[in-house]
């Protein structure tokens, strides 16, 4: 019997990855739910997971900090199993002019955003490499140049540095059975869409449909499906009518 593979998803104890991870757990995956402050919000996504039949544990690590994420794969690793998937989800921001911005706050924007995932993923790739299967997705931003918006220097900054790792790194794994890809998403209403301030919402509405985070989902689960097996380096936008900004 094939031993079932696992997945991390970070970041997902609510918004997008919290739909990732209960798409993948009915996926047949076994799957790591990460958080950093929202334990509670974690626990029930795990319970969902479980009652609708998968297996799930809820992580805790703030990926920002190196040896966090080396826990969040070690942990893993000896609850369920060598994570041959990894979702980099967890994300923030601190909006605010470059001018006026506390140099503090683009510390965490960045580490977060973009030092996380990379911490993660140094420390996921040996048992990908070991299996010669894995499975990597940044989720990036239309703020990371397609869409940036004022007051997101640091944000646009962390998710275009995701679609440079997203290639360097599809290339780097091309011969081993692993694929490496980024998905943006359209207007998804989450935290961080409401940290643009006040009017974000209500700015996005008026010419963006809302797409679901279960759409974000589908396609992640592609990804990490065979079907999806000869797709790597692309960041794909998951959307109606464009990419998003305020």
């Amino acid at each position: 019997m094939t031993a079932q593979r696992v997945a991390i998803v970070t970041g997902a104890g609510r918004g997008i990855g919290a739909a990732i991870a209960q798409r993948l757990a009915a996926d047949g995956f076994a799957v790591a739910v990460n958080y950093s402050r929202s334990a509670d919000a974690a626990g029930r996504i795990v319970e969902k997971i479980v009652a609708d039949g998968g297996t799930a544990v809820a992580i805790r690590a703030d990926v920002s900090d190196e040896a966090q994420a080396e826990h969040l794969i070690t942990a893993t690793t000896a609850e369920l199993g060598p994570p041959l998937v990894l979702v980099n989800n967890a994300g923030m921001n601190r909006a605010g002019a470059v001018r006026k911005q506390d140099p503090a706050d683009w510390d965490a924007v960045i580490g977060v955003n973009l030092s996380g995932p990379f911490y993660c993923a140094h420390h996921a790739l040996p048992a990908m490499y070991e299996a010669g299967w894995g499975r990597i997705i940044f989720v990036t931003s239309p703020s990371g140049g397609r869409r940036p918006s004022p007051g997101m220097s640091a944000y646009s900054a962390a998710k275009a540095g995701l679609v440079g790792m997203t290639r360097t790194l599809a290339q780097e794994t091309a011969r081993r059975g692993i694929t490496v890809n980024a998905v943006m998403p359209g207007f998804v209403e989450t935290d961080i869409v409401s940290s643009g301030g006040d009017d974000a919402v209500a700015t996005l509405e008026r010419s963006w449909p809302r797409i679901p985070a279960e759409s974000i989902a589908s396609t992640v689960s592609f990804l990490t499906s065979d079907a999806g097996a000869d797709v790597s380096g692309e960041e794909i936008g998951v959307w109606r009518g464009g990419p998003v900004g305020v």
